[in-house]
Order: C-alpha cells, then sequence, then structure tokens
C-alpha cells in the first residue's frame, strides 16, 4: 500500500502539502491540489487516510466546511485564533479550512470563490485582508454567514469581533507613565489596525502632560533592516527612550537581537512591553510583560456567533441593515513581568542614578586628605537604626578621606528647632552639610541661609520648599519607586498564597515626593498586577499619633480587610498596637524599614510579613561620596536613588546583616528559632 511519502514524490510537493490537499486544512494553490489528486488517482491502492476522507465524504451530503481566512502569515495572534477556532469546530459537524493569503490575494480569491459557488462553504470567519479584496470582490454578493476579526470593512455588513487595541496601548504607556517614564518609544508594523494603537500611545501620553516626541514613534516597520535603523537613531543618543511599546510581534525578535548586540541591558536600561501573548514571552529572561488579547474568547464569540447565523439560516433574507449585525469589543489585559521597572526619580523629576556615578580615584583620595576638610549633619529625628547607619555610611567615608565630622543634631522632628540648629551649623563653617529637613516649608528659609553661603549642601530624601537642584550639590534616598514596588508585591503574592481578597493601606498624606512616590508604586502594583484583591479603604496621615485612631475607624468600618500596605516602620507599629486592642492579629502587614521591632515581630511570626528594606549605610557612603565629588568641582547627578532589598521570614536574618553589617542578636534569632512557621536561616 502506497504511503503519503509515495504520493508527495509523485505530486513533486512536500508531504506537508499532500495533507493539506487531503484534510482540506490550508489553502493549496489549483496545480499542486491537480497534482495530488491525480497521483492518488493513479494509485492501486490509496493509503488508509486517503480511504478514510473519501468515506467520511460518502457519508456527507455535501461538504461542511468552515473557511478561516488569514491575512497576516507570521501573526502570533491570527494563529493561535486558528487553533482555538478549530479546537472548537470539533463537537461540530463543520471542519475548518484555513486559507493564509497575506498581501497576494489571487489564490486565497479563487478557492474561495470555487469554495462559495460548490456551496461547500457553509461560513467564512476572516482577518480581512489590507485592501479588503476578499469581502469585496467574493463575499458581497453571496448569502454565506460571515464573521470578520479585527475590525469592520468599508461597505461590507457583517458581525465583528474586535479587541479594543487603542485601549490596550493606552494602557501600556499608562503603566509605564506610572513607574516613572517619559521617554517612551512606540515600534510597530504596517496594517491597518497600527493606528489605533498609536491612537492609544498618545493618547495616555497626553493626558500625563507628556509632549508626543515623533523622534521615538516607528509604526511602519516593514523588515528588520527597518527596525535596527530605527534603533540605531532612537538608543544610539542622549535621550534614549527608558521605555518602549512593541506594538507588533514581527518587531519583538528583531528589538531583542538589537539590544542584545549592543549590550543594552532590559529592564535596568530599558523596559519593554510586547502587544499580545506569545509562548515563550514568560520564559525569556526576563520575562516579557505583554498586553494580551483573550484569544479563547475571541475565538469562542466567532464560532458560537456563525454557529448562530448558520442554525437560523437568517442570511439569505436579511435586510442590508448595519444595525442587526453584532459587534463584539473586547478589552486587553496587561500581564506584568520582570521587562519592565520602576524609574526611581527626584523631587524635580530627575532620574535616580546609582551609587556607581559617584566613585572616585584613588589620587583623589589624596587630594581630599590634605585639604582637612569638615561636615555637620542636621538629623530630622535620631535614635533609629535608620539614621545610624547613615551615619556609619558617612563616617566610613569621610574617616577614610580625613573629613571631620564637627557636629550632628537631632531635631526631634520639631521643625522650629531644626531651623535654630541650622544657625548654629551655619555659624561653624563647615565645608559640608548634610541634612534632611523635618518640614518642607518650614524649614526652607533656614535652609535658603545655608545655600548662600560657601557650605556644600548635600540632602538626604527630601528637598526643601523653594530650593533647585542649583542650590544643593545632591538629594540621596533609596530609590523610592523600587521601595513601594517591593511592598506591594510582597503584599500581593503573600494574599495570593493564602487566599485573601480585601486589603487597606496606610499612607502619608504630606508633600514629600519620597513617600509620595512609594506610597504611589505600591498602589499602582496592587491594582494592576493583582487585579483580584480589593482595595476597601485608605488611612492618610500626617503624623504618627493619629494613626491609632485612625486604624480602629478604618477597622470598623471595613471589618472585612485582611491586609495593608502602610508606608514605613514607625506607623506600622502604632497600626499593630491598635489592631492588637481590637483583637485582630490576623491582619497581614507588608511596610517599609528594618527596624528591630518590626525585626522581632516578624520573626515571631506576628503581623508583618514582608518588608521592603533600605539600605541606610550605602546611602550615607552615597551623601559622603557626592560631597566629595562637588569638593573637587567634579559633575554630581542631583538625584541619587539606592536600590532597596524585599525582606520576608525566609531571608530575614541574612537581610539583617546585609542591612546592618552584622549579625543579628541573640534574642531575635532565639525568636525566629522559636517559631515553628518558619525554617531556621544557616
Amino acid at each position: 500500500m502506497a504511503t503519503i511519502n509515495d504520493i508527495a514524490k509523485m505530486a513533486g510537493v512536500s508531504v506537508s502539502t499532500v495533507s493539506h490537499v487531503v484534510n482540506k486544512t490550508r489553502y493549496v494553490s489549483p496545480e499542486k491540489v491537480e497534482k495530488v489528486e491525480k497521483a492518488i488517482r493513479e494509485l492501486d491502492s490509496p493509503p488508509n487516510f486517503v480511504l478514510k476522507k473519501k468515506k467520511a465524504a460518502v457519508r456527507e451530503t455535501e461538504g461542511k466546511y468552515i473557511f478561516l481566512l488569514i491575512s497576516d502569515k507570521k501573526s502570533n495572534f491570527q494563529h493561535r485564533t486558528e487553533r482555538e477556532i478549530d479546537e472548537k469546530l470539533k463537537n461540530t459537524e463543520y471542519t475548518l479550512v484555513t486559507i493564509e493569503c497575506g498581501s497576494d490575494t489571487a489564490g486565497a480569491e479563487g478557492f474561495l470563490r470555487a469554495a462559495v459557488e460548490d456551496n461547500s462553504a457553509k461560513g467564512v470567519i476572516l482577518f480581512p485582508d489590507e485592501r479588503d479584496i476578499l469581502t469585496q470582490r467574493v463575499l458581497a454578493d453571496t448569502k454565506i454567514p460571515v464573521v470578520i476579526l479585527g475590525r469592520e470593512v468599508d461597505g461590507y455588513m457583517a458581525d465583528t469581533v474586535c479587541t479594543d487595541t487603542c485601549d490596550g496601548a493606552y494602557k501600556v504607556v499608562k503603566h509605564l507613565i506610572k513607574k516613572g517614564h517619559e521617554r517612551i518609544a512606540f515600534l510597530g508594523r504596517s496594517g491597518e489596525r497600527m493606528p489605533m494603537r498609536l491612537e492609544g500611545y498618545k493618547k495616555a501620553l497626553e493626558e500625563a502632560d507628556i509632549p508626543v516626541d515623533e523622534s521615538y514613534i516607528y509604526p511602519h516597520l516593514q523588515n528588520d533592516r527597518d527596525i535596527f535603523e530605527a534603533l540605531d537613531k532612537m538608543l544610539g543618543r542622549d535621550g534614549m527612550p527608558t521605555g518602549v511599546f512593541l506594538a507588533n510581534y514581527a518587531v519583538v525578535i528583531p528589538f531583542l537581537k538589537y539590544i542584545n548586540a549592543h549590550n543594552i541591558v532590559c529592564p535596568s536600561d530599558i523596559s519593554v512591553v510586547c502587544f499580545d501573548f506569545f509562548e515563550w514571552a514568560p520564559l525569556y529572561t526576563p520575562a516579557l510583560t505583554t498586553i494580551e488579547q483573550d484569544v479563547g474568547m475571541y475565538a469562542e464569540l466567532a464560532v458560537n456567533t456563525l454557529m448562530k447565523r448558520i442554525a437560523r439560516r437568517e442570511y439569505a433574507n436579511m435586510p442590508a441593515n448595519k444595525d442587526i449585525y453584532q459587534k463584539h469589543t473586547l478589552s486587553m489585559k496587561l500581564v506584568i513581568r520582570d521587562s519592565t521597572r520602576g524609574i526611581g526619580r527626584g523631587p524635580f523629576g530627575e532620574r535616580a542614578a546609582s551609587m556607581e556615578e559617584l566613585m572616585i580615584t584613588e589620587d583623589k583620595v589624596q587630594s581630599i586628605r590634605q585639604r582637612k576638610l569638615t561636615a555637620a549633619i542636621s538629623f530630622h529625628y535620631a535614635g533609629k537604626a535608620w539614621m545610624e547607619l547613615h551615619q556609619k555610611g558617612i563616617r566610613n567615608i569621610f574617616d577614610r578621606l580625613g573629613i571631620s565630622v564637627i557636629a550632628i543634631t537631632d531635631a526631634h522632628f520639631d521643625p522650629q528647632l531644626q531651623c535654630r540648629q541650622l544657625e548654629s551649623l551655619k555659624l561653624l563653617e563647615p565645608d559640608i552639610l548634610i541634612a534632611i529637613p523635618s518640614d518642607n516649608k518650614r524649614t526652607s528659609e533656614a535652609f535658603k541661609k545655608i545655600v548662600k553661603s560657601d557650605i556644600k549642601l548635600v540632602l538626604i530624601t527630601n528637598v526643601p520648599e523653594g530650593l533647585s537642584p542649583a542650590d544643593y550639590v545632591s538629594c540621596v534616598s533609596v530609590n523610592e519607586r523600587s521601595h513601594g514596588q517591593n511592598m506591594g508585591h510582597g503584599l500581593g503574592e503573600y494574599m495570593y498564597k493564602h487566599g485573601l481578597k480585601n486589603y487597606g493601606v496606610v499612607v502619608h498624606d504630606a508633600d514629600f515626593f519620597a513617600t509620595n512616590q512609594r506610597d504611589g508604586a505600591a498602589k499602582q502594583v496592587l491594582a494592576e498586577e493583582y487585579p483580584d484583591l480589593r482595595l476597601c479603604g485608605e488611612i492618610r496621615f500626617e503624623n504618627e499619633g493619629e494613626i491609632y485612631g485612625k486604624t480602629k475607624e478604618l477597622i470598623k468600618r471595613y471589618p472585612e480587610i485582611e491586609a495593608l500596605y502602610i508606608s514605613w516602620d514607625g506607623p506600622a507599629m502604632e497600626v499593630i498596637e491598635a489592631l492588637t486592642e481590637l483583637g485582630r492579629t490576623d491582619i497581614a502587614i507588608s511596610t517599609g524599614d528594618l527596624d528591630y521591632a518590626v525585626a522581632m515581630n516578624m520573626a515571631k511570626g506576628g503581623m508583618i510579613k514582608v518588608l521592603s528594606a533600605q539600605r541606610p549605610y550605602e546611602q550615607g557612603q552615597a551623601i559622603a561620596l557626592a560631597a566629595v565629588k562637588s569638593i573637587l568641582n567634579e559633575k554630581v547627578p542631583s538625584f541619587v536613588g539606592i536600590e532597596p532589598i524585599s525582606v520576608t521570614p525566609e531571608n530575614l536574618l541574612r537581610s539583617w546583616k546585609q542591612v546592618f553589617k552584622e549579625e543579628a542578636d541573640e534574642e531575635l534569632v532565639q525568636a525566629f528559632k522559636e517559631n515553628p512557621n518558619y525554617v531556621f536561616e544557616k
């Protein structure tokens, strides 16, 4: 008995072509169909798969085929839709026949016309070709039910299933903007759906008052060469984009090849979001963030709509009235993975620099030592590990460089006291003053007097009102966006793992760009990446003394709350006190900054389940290095953001050593050992 390979050799075609002719699963040119059928006719004993197909055809009174027209052979989405439609037709009496036409529609036109004329095509689902040839020339005068995918066709009335790609692009750009990106590129391929994606891209920028820069927009890239040339223009200059929306699958692989070849790292150098899902997106390193169409629902709507039309035999008598046709528009879902990151921003929108940009050479070390410089530090309040570690980091650098710290003040969070202390420090005439304002407004005048002197001012975390980057050396902080994202991710993952649904937030209600940025990042993560979670209520506080009473009010109003995000550890301890009194120690807490009290709570299995820890020692080092570079008249970034670390019970002791530069004390270790829920770290 002959095999499929024998038929292929006789016909002078591939094995897959024989399969498509026999099974009618792809468009094959009439010439090749004739060659295959002629070879089969000449066989004395056709193979079993051919005989089975013939028997099946005999059982049918006539062919019952649904034709699917794919207009873009390279479209991952169209091929995924094909698979879903084929799966949904398996339990029906219809067989799916797929025709791929691309830009050359002649062959598909002939094949489809023949199927319409011999009545084997019972319905058609199609992605319209760019010039709408198939709808206008072949289907316009037929009474065959048609469902159009992707967009409506001018002058042709049919049911449609579409995705709101404009809103999908809007969601992508909005996501990047919220993460601190302003220079966002758009790369797409020519096609009828590209204008809607570009419209959504521009809409998001305009809403955020970010100018649309045409030099970042390339919507008509035809091939790899076009893509590489566009990237040469964008990424090889100052002001390169920090985020990119790859608005068509065809540009994804060339883009990734380019950045790999040019040592551009995703996401630290550039954040990437791709249009639509593809199988390897979560497997790539880093896993790629995508804006996805629900291909299962897409296919289901197309098949169900078509089947209803066929069953009711409506098309033969339907009037030419557009209103009787259905249009289904599906929303898109943003699936956030590792290819996008937040950009830490300073108080004037500047991108956060890293500590690596502050390093000085050994010859400069000797130059500084010879100058016998002095420095003073003004803390908003002291006694906390955060301030002590800053001080240690500062001294680590200054001691090595022979810079003497001649005074350290503690304002006890009292702006008036800090103003008096700043006056006193100014009289000491230090070369360097390091300070964190206790209140940006009420300390403003005192800081302006420092600015008018010859003292080099380095700020921690916040900038007093009325000062600009020209007035101080640098502002050094944690990367607040990463800080908030760590807390948001930690809480979201904990809630998903433990089946929790309802949460609240406790945020700082003051004009501090640092905590505002942190809180905004945490809330963005929870809303975008954990959409199944429900935000019940919010506490806004100006000082920690308000939190105890407001926590009780929140829980009485929303007793269903199971978890809380809290800006930092001080307010978190106030919340814990209130919750304990209410008997609600079941509520999980995510907060920021690692101190002894929160570490002990976590070690004992208390309410604090996840933390994001600043690295104040490294922040102190960065502050000192920024001051030294300014003394050397070298360029210093106006904002430096040190990356925080995520802390869970599983890495608590290791994180303690990383932050505090020493092992945890025995009491903390013992609390951890006695907690049966955690495995002790060695």
